[in-house]
């Protein structure tokens, strides 16, 4: 559904196809498309980047400026694990300097031009290919060509397909509103919460996905540790 063909829906659900109202509409959608688009880690908005990362280099500011935030990050075939940038600089200081495999990432504040800047622990010893899933910039599609903005154009159409009914009761309360029927427009927007949650199990238990959570460890414990079910380390006997 285009921007213009969601604005006259809505506008005829609403009893009002004045010029006025058709373009609050759109102004509406624009804002709630947005507000969908950052609500989680939806499906069209993931996309994978590569870059290649020079010996030594522990910084990598991405190339390409339409990711928005980094999800995942992999070192040629090694995944690296998130660190919180305090802990790691508070306990770890020497992996900001150090050199080796990469054992973890930061993420830094973006570039001026707003590319997304990852802090490697350690530098890499050998040059390699950095592999970062990242979830996009707000995007749409118009007449088939992707394009990095919200909802501005006639033509535009959401790339959050599972989302189409719960946009279109969101920009409805909002017009609701704009004609103050408060109580109409909560009712709608309960609808359109509901709409929304719906949308995200499609996406949870109709496509391909697993989740789960995987302890990780950098060698701290070994079998000597434990007998029994016990810990052998004194510190830790009550």
């Amino acid at each position: 559904m285009t921007l213009d063909q969601l604005a006259n829906q809505v506008c005829t659900k609403t009893h009002d196809t004045s010029a006025g109202s058709v373009s609050a509409v759109k102004t509406f959608a624009k804002n709630r498309y947005q507000m969908i688009w950052d609500s989680q880690l939806w499906n069209n908005s993931l996309a994978v980047v590569t870059q290649s990362v020079s010996a030594d280099t522990s910084v990598v500011t991405l190339s390409d400026t339409n990711m928005d935030l980094p999800v995942a990050v992999k070192f040629d075939t090694t995944p690296i694990s998130p660190a919180n940038y305090g802990s790691a600089f508070v306990l770890s200081p020497n992996s900001f300097s150090g050199s080796g495999s990469p054992s973890a990432f930061v993420v830094l504040p973006k570039s001026d031009g707003g590319a997304i800047k990852i802090q490697l622990l350690k530098a890499p010893s050998t040059s390699g290919t950095l592999s970062v899933l990242c979830k996009t910039k707000i995007r749409v599609t118009n007449n088939g060509v992707s394009a990095y903005r919200s909802l501005e154009q006639d033509d535009d159409v959401p790339v959050l397909l599972t989302t189409e009914q719960a946009l279109l009761t969101l920009v409805e309360a909002d017009m609701l509103e704009y004609k103050q029927a408060y109580a109409k427009a909560q009712a709608k927007q309960s609808e359109a919460l509901t709409l929304l949650a719906l949308a995200r199990n499609v996406e949870r238990s109709q496509g391909a996905s697993r989740f789960e959570i995987s302890a990780d460890h950098q060698g701290e414990w070994s079998r000597d540790d434990w007998e029994g079910g016990e810990a052998q380390a004194g510190w830790l006997t009550p």
